[in-house]
This record gives structure tokens, C-alpha cells and sequence, in this order.
């Protein structure tokens, strides 16, 4: 991960981190230098910045080809680099070597599915705080053992692909994991549900709780339930121990997120029952599980159980006609919902925009063909505090817009419209450039934006007006200086090099640019944008 993300993280700790490295290479240091160059004598921030416009490869490259006795500058980019290593970082040559050269250094691993995890289980590696090994193809118990008794004090978040053995390794140290905040249990096999509750009996303390990818049809969790009789002390088959006897009350479980997506569950007491101990819940994941047909009966009951809920996720989720329009009125306020490929109708967003227009943040309706263009206009009009809009596969008719309208939602950062102007056999002269400048105008108004996304309508029976080039008013978007993603190859229209020029000059955060290119020039404008800015990708 890039050596910014990390410093913004938690720059205390990096600060204390660079002052152990530099001070490492004074004059007790036999194979340091004398002196620094003048020329590397830099304020930490300032290095910061200048690694922040590198890309991971080259930081991790230079970490690697750096020697631990090497001046503070190089040493410093190790501290950042190894303390957030990521899953395409295996790939690296040299890559064991210096995990096991710099192992008490790192702090964040996710690992990919051929990872060599055994660096992590050395006596040196004992600073862990996130370990992510679900890619992971297999995993020994032995090792993760190692890793947890060394680690368990100190980790903030555990992502597993579990079987009944390293369920069992985790039982035995979780006790011992008094910070952990996320603990995912996904794809697990052999594991009774008597175990999970005694797990999070035994680890209060977790805010995000994933146990999806798991088949949870045999299980009702009924001893989850408040109103459930109290086990007797003692431990059973397949619990976690604990040295405490078990307390005479339910205790109720601090998880504000709950993640399910795509597990077989066939009983919506699984959730609910579940939810009932987790009064501050604040996000319900439940994407694409199957076995189960959500009613609106279970969100009424859900409303009373988690009166907090907030952020929702039921894209590919199986529900009845009535689901939506309740989920809206007993959870107003809503600050986020994914339905993508879902059975929303103009109505339901009537009802979400009636209770939840002020607060909405996050709006995925992606391919919910249901819904009409006014629809995604009111949205637009409507949300002031949007921050997310997916919209693609639903037709937005400009025509729709009349002249008072305004986009309110400034706070935008990803955007995703697919814009529709209905074939017909005549428009009124001049009719397609007002409809297009205006569209220029509410998008120049978003200059938050990050990440911009434009089709020319899903089914492709529309006339292309928006054609993004300098002669129908591409210099209105001047003021996107934040954007970093553009993809506009839905919109049918060749991008020349003039346009490209001009994104690249009056849009200095690019990283990527989907476009379609004049089919004589593709290469040497790709080969020319290379060699100026290396960073970007065009496809």
C-alpha cells in the first residue's frame, strides 16, 4: 500500500516509528555513514508527500533493494511500506526475504492465495494488528497458531477461511484478543452454531462481524435470543473456555456491522435473533443470499431490534413487493442503500425520498429497470447530501430537466449515469445543444468528484448527444480537478488527442481513463500519454 495511506492512518505512531529508524543509523550505528547529505535532510511531512505520488510497486521495489543499514531516507520508506502490505504485493521477487528482513515492521497483511505465511509466525513478527488471509488457499493450524500467540494482545481485525481445526485455534486464543474490533468468519466447514455464540460471548468487545459464504440453513441461533434460558456454567463440545463463570444475564454485543452476504439461510430468525443482542447495529449487509425470501414482516421486526440501522445492502437479495416501501418508513433517515439488480419501482424511491432525502449518502440502483428517469432526476434534486450514485443500466432522460432544475447533491465523489435522449424522428432546432450544456452546467456544479461514469443509455436506442469533446463544451468541466476515474466508452463517441490533452491538463489527479480512441492514432496517443505520465491507464 502506498506509504501516505499508512502515515494518514495514524501518524503518531509513524512519527514514533521514523524516530526509532533514524535514530538507528546515528553514531553508535558501526555500518552507518558519518554524515546525511544535506540534500536528503528533508521534513518528515515533505517525504511524506513525495512518496504519496509514487506508486506501490516503486515504493516496495525501493524497500526491497534497500539494506537495513541503508541512510534514514530509504529506511524510512521500509517503516511505511512494510507497516501495510497487501495481497499484490506477493508477487514481488525477493519478496520473503524481506518480509523476514523486516518482520517488526509490519502491521497490516492481507494475503494472497499462494502467500508463504509462514514469514508471519517468526518471534520477530509480533506487531500485527489486521490479518487478512481469506484468499489464502490453505492455511496450517500450527502456524496460525504461532501467528495468534504472538499477535492476539494486539489485533484490531481477523479475516479467516475457517475449518473445524482453525476454528479450534481461534477459540483458544480469542480470550486474549481484548482489542479485536472485526472478526470475519467466512467460508467455514464443520462448525456448530453452539460455537460461534460462545465465540462472541468471549469477544465482546467486535464492531464488525461477518459470517458470510457460510451455510447457515441448519441454524435458528436461538440461544442468541434475549429471551433464551442461561447455559449452565461450564463449557460443552465446541465452545470457547473461559475462566469466568458465565454470567447470570445476557450480555448484549457492541456490533454495529453485520455482514451476511451471499450464506444459505433458509430462517429469518437467524438474523433476528442474531440482531437482538446487537442493539447499536448500525449496517445490515445481505447480498445475495439465498434460501431466503425477506418480507416486510421481518423488517418490522427488525426495526424494533436494531432501531439504529442506517446503512443497508439487499442487492440480488429475494424479497416480496412490500419490502421496500416498509424498509423506508420504519427506517427513515437512511444514510445508505444497495439494491442493485433489485425490483425497486418509482414509487418505493418516492417513499425512500419522503423520509430520507436529507440524510441519504450512498444510492446504488444499478439495473433496477423498474425505475424511470424522473426518478434519478428527483434524486439528483432532491439529496443534498449524496456522496455515491450509481445509476447505471437506468435511463436518464435530459429531457426530463427543465431549466429551474438543480443538481443539489455537491458532495458527490462517484457518479454513475447512463444518459438516454429518445431516438425521434425531429428535435426542435437547436434542442440537443441546450439539453447537452445543460447537462455540462449541473455537471460542473459536482466538483467533488473523484470517479465519473457515462453510458448513452442502456439499450442503446438513443441519440448520443453528450459527446465530451472541446467543440460541445468539455471546457465547462474544468472545475472536476479532484477526478481520478473517468470512463465514458459508453458514450459511443471517439475521444481525440486535443481532448485528451486537456483532461490531462486541466485533470492532474487522473489515474484512469476509459475512452474510445480514433481508431488512426490509438497507439501514439496512448505511447505519448505513457511517456509523459507513467501513473495513468488508459483502456
Amino acid at each position: 500500500m502506498v506509504a501516505s495511506a499508512a502515515a494518514k492512518s495514524n501518524p503518531n505512531h509513524d512519527q514514533k516509528m521514523v524516530a526509532t529508524v533514524v535514530e538507528s543509523t546515528g553514531c553508535n550505528d558501526a555500518s552507518a555513514p558519518a554524515t546525511t547529505p544535506s540534500y536528503l535532510n528533508l521534513p518528515l511531512e515533505l517525504w511524506q508527500h513525495i512518496y504519496s505520488f509514487l506508486p506501490p510497486s516503486s515504493l516496495l521495489e525501493g524497500a526491497l533493494v534497500c539494506s537495513t543499514s541503508a541512510l534514514s531516507l530509504p529506511l524510512y520508506c521500509q517503516s511505511q511500506i512494510w507497516a501495510s502490505f497487501g495481497a499484490d504485493d506477493w508477487v514481488f521477487e525477493g519478496i520473503y526475504q524481506g518480509l523476514c528482513r523486516n518482520a517488526h515492521l509490519l502491521r497490516k497483511v492481507t494475503c494472497a492465495a499462494k502467500s508463504q505465511i509462514q514469514v508471519l509466525a517468526t518471534r520477530e513478527c509480533q506487531s500485527l494488528t489486521h490479518l487478512d488471509s481469506e484468499q489464502l488457499r490453505f492455511l496450517n493450524a500450527q502456524i496460525l497458531e504461532e501467528i495468534l500467540e504472538n499477535n492476539a494482545e494486539g489485533l484490531l481485525s481477523l479475516r479467516l477461511r475457517l475449518d473445524r481445526a482453525l476454528f479450534q485455534v481461534v477459540a483458544g486464543k480469542v480470550e486474549r484478543m481484548t482489542e479485536l474490533k472485526e472478526l470475519y468468519l467466512q467460508h467455514w466447514e464443520g462448525i456448530h452454531q453452539e460455537a460461534i455464540v460462545a465465540l462472541l460471548e468471549a469477544c465482546p468487545h467486535i464492531e464488525t462481524l461477518s459470517l458470510g459464504y457460510n451455510s447457515l440453513y441448519p441454524f435458528q441461533l436461538d440461544n442468541l435470543r434475549l429471551d433464551a434460558p442461561l447455559p449452565d456454567a461450564g463449557t460443552g463440545a465446541g465452545t470457547v473456555s473461559t475462566q469466568q463463570p458465565l454470567s447470570k444475564t445476557r450480555s448484549m454485543f457492541k456490533v454495529r456491522t453485520l455482514i451476511l452476504d451471499g450464506s444459505a439461510i433458509l430462517h429469518e430468525g437467524v438474523v433476528l435473533n442474531l440482531v437482538s443482542r446487537c442493539p447499536e447495529l448500525e449496517s445490515l449487509s445481505m447480498q445475495g443470499c439465498y434460501g431466503i425470501r425477506l418480507t416486510s414482516e421481518f423488517i418490522t421486526t427488525l426495526a424494533k431490534a436494531a432501531p439504529s440501522l442506517r446503512h443497508v445492502n439487499f442487492t440480488n437479495q429475494s424479497i416480496t413487493d412490500d419490502f421496500f416501501t416498509t424498509l423506508f418508513t420504519n427506517f427513515p433517515c437512511l444514510k445508505e442503500l444497495r439494491a442493485t439488480n433489485s425490483s425497486l419501482t418509482n414509487a418505493d424511491i418516492q417513499v425512500l425520498l419522503q423520509n430520507s432525502a436529507s440524510s441519504l449518502e450512498v444510492l446504488d440502483i444499478g439495473f433496477s429497470t423498474s425505475i424511470e428517469s424522473r426518478s434519478v432526476l428527483a434524486v439528483l434534486t432532491q439529496c443534498p447530501r449524496l456522496e455515491y450514485l450509481d445509476a447505471r443500466g437506468v435511463d436518464f432522460n435530459p429531457r426530463d430537466m427543465e431549466a429551474q432544475d438543480v443538481w443539489v447533491c455537491r458532495h458527490l465523489v462517484f457518479l454513475c449515469l447512463e444518459i438516454l435522449l429518445p431516438k425521434r424522428a425531429h428535435y426542435a432546432a437547436g434542442e440537443p445543444a441546450q439539453i447537452r450544456e445543460r447537462i455540462y452546467q449541473q455537471l460542473a456544479r459536482l466538483d467533488k468528484l473523484k470517479s465519473l461514469h457515462l453510458g448513452a443509455g442502456s439499450k442503446d436506442r438513443g441519440v448520443n448527444i453528450l459527446e465530451m469533446s472541446l467543440l460541445t463544451g468539455l471546457s465547462t468541466l474544468s472545475t472536476l480537478n479532484r477526478l481520478e476515474r473517468l470512463d465514458i466508452k459508453g458514450l459511443n463517441h471517439a475521444v481525440r488527442a486535443p481532448e485528451v490533452v486537456w483532461m490531462l491538463a486541466h485533470w492532474p489527479r487522473l489515474k484512469s481513463m476509459g475512452i474510445l480512441l480514433d481508431s488512426n492514432v490509438d497507439m501514439e496517443l496512448i505511447q505519448a500519454v505513457h511517456r509523459i505520465h507513467k501513473h495513468i491507464r488508459i483502456w
